[in-house]
């Protein structure tokens, strides 16, 4: 049973499992009554850091500890974000078919509110990090403890905003309007309507930039690794944000203020240590906990997207024809982030070869139980930075078409590609730029489903997709609001078609 947002908010519980010192020990916060219990939780610096860390570990690693192995199938943080967009996009397909209806409902565009269980994981694992980012900015709020610094206050309390607007910012591209919730308090959230974007996206802008403002420029909550956000993932979230919005001013600007920290970031040289823990190209990543034997110390995206037997088994989420055929001749992302299995060895199953996404090698067939982890969950990376500025210099942001080329160039002199034409119209380069965020971002984020919406080429993209056949309509642009939500909150209502 989904786990409503009604019911999240009634259930005014700060329990936070969190994990510190290198998510090797839990701390259960305990829960209080209709309220932030500010002398229990946040009393002391340690505490509020604890119960910041608490929200993270919600994300990557679910609710209960011993259900990390499915944990991305059901968090839209810890791979559900990933698996749905590349499901309803043209990126990836589920071997299963039909037998598994409720990701084939997902990949054939033919969500109802009857088989949309996928996609409603998605709405309560995004709310549940927003209650517990509100739980903390409210705690922070009404500690009068002396032992809480103003710096850590303003900086936990970016955090969360942080959060925040990223949760929301999958909300939006998956539900569209959907309730903002600012506060954990029962009266003001029991029946919210659904807001329009534009009001969640007015409130992710200024919470980011609140976050930018307050948020330490290095790691020094997460022990030096990129394991908690710090300004500079705020200042990249932001620049998506803007690109969306068709801010290419902005979006430029800001995606610059980022690139231009060459001391904490640069790409990594080889497409094979970008996954990596603490690569130089990650801004932000999520650490995933080691206390699941099943997933040993895998990622939980790695566990899911691997076949359990390497080259002989089934990969369950396979790589579309179209993605594969979308890689140029020689490009290094192809032979270092997917890789392929022949299961008909050892199954007789067909179609036999199949394709799978490659970014993280550690999975179920060669993880290691206790071993540190080699690879982290990439949440923000550089890459995607140059990416933006790109889009927004074609767009006619600062820098116009050398800037977008040359950004375009790095990546792709990354992947062993050669340069882009100078002599591009700006629709080819637009075309250049969608081109190189595919090849780049598969797999990671439902990137390419938010793309083909936000760019309008969903319906000819889409349409002519033959498993998406037939096409019902563009209203698939949207995932429908979860019922139970609806049956609770009359002030909900459904989104058009379902």
């Amino acid at each position: 049973m989904q786990r409503s947002f009604k019911n999240m908010m009634l259930t005014c519980s700060c329990l936070l499992l969190t994990l510190v010192c290198a998510c090797k020990k839990l701390v259960t916060v305990p829960p209080p009554i209709n309220t932030i219990s500010t002398v229990q939780v946040f009393s002391t610096e340690q505490q509020a850091n604890a119960a910041m860390a608490g929200v993270y570990s919600r994300m990557i690693n679910g609710t209960d500890m011993t259900g990390i192995g499915s944990i991305a199938l059901n968090s839209f943080s810890a791979g559900l974000s990933t698996l749905l967009g590349g499901l309803s996009s043209d990126e990836l397909y589920n071997y299963q078919g039909t037998a598994d209806q409720s990701w084939y409902s997902v990949n054939t565009n033919k969500l109802t509110i009857n088989n949309s269980s996928r996609p409603w994981s998605a709405w309560q694992s995004a709310y549940d990090a927003i209650y517990g980012a509100n739980s903390v900015i409210e705690g922070i709020a009404a500690s009068k403890s002396s032992m809480l610094k103003d710096s850590v206050r303003k900086a936990l309390t970016g955090e969360a905003k942080f959060v925040r607007a990223f949760s929301y910012f999958y909300l939006v591209n998956f539900f569209g309007d959907v309730p903002l919730a600012l506060s954990v308090d029962f009266n003001q959230t029991a029946k919210l309507p659904r807001a329009p974007q534009a009001q969640v996206y007015q409130q992710m802008v200024q919470d980011l930039k609140d976050a930018a403002a307050t948020m330490p420029a290095t790691y020094p909550t997460g022990n030096g690794e990129r394991t908690r956000p710090n300004k500079y993932a705020a200042l990249a979230l932001l620049a998506r944000v803007y690109l969306y919005l068709g801010d290419y001013n902005n979006a430029a600007t800001t995606a610059t203020m980022v690139i231009d920290d060459a001391t904490d970031y640069t790409l990594e040289s080889d497409p094979d240590k970008v996954f990596l823990t603490n690569s130089r190209e990650a801004i932000w990543q999520l650490q995933q906990a080691l206390q699941d034997f099943t997933i040993k110390n895998a990622t939980p995206e790695g566990y899911i997207m691997r076949p359990n037997v390497l080259k002989i088994g089934i990969a369950t989420f396979c790589l579309t024809p179209s993605l594969l055929a979308a890689f140029e001749p020689g490009d290094q992302r192809f032979k270092k982030w997917t890789d392929s299995t022949d299961n008909s060895l050892g199954t007789a199953n067909k179609p036999g070869v199949t394709y799978y996404p490659l970014k993280y090698k550690i999975s179920l067939a060669n993880g290691e139980s206790g071993a540190a982890p080699t690879e982290y969950y990439m949440v923000l990376r550089l890459a995607e930075m140059y990416l933006v500025r790109a889009e927004a210099a074609a767009n006619g942001g600062p820098g116009g078409t050398a800037t977008a080329l040359a950004d375009l160039d790095l990546i792709r002199n990354r992947a062993g590609l050669p340069p882009l034409s100078t002599a591009l119209t700006k629709d080819q380069l637009l075309t250049a730029v969608a081109k190189e965020r595919r090849t780049e971002l598969f797999a990671e984020w439902g990137h390419r489903w938010m793309d083909l919406k936000r760019t309008n080429r969903m319906n000819a993209v889409l349409s002519a997709t033959p498993l998406k056949q037939p096409w019902l309509g563009d209203y698939q642009a949207l995932y429908p609001i979860p019922t139970s939500e609806i049956s609770v909150n009359h002030f909900l209502t459904q989104n058009t078609g379902y």
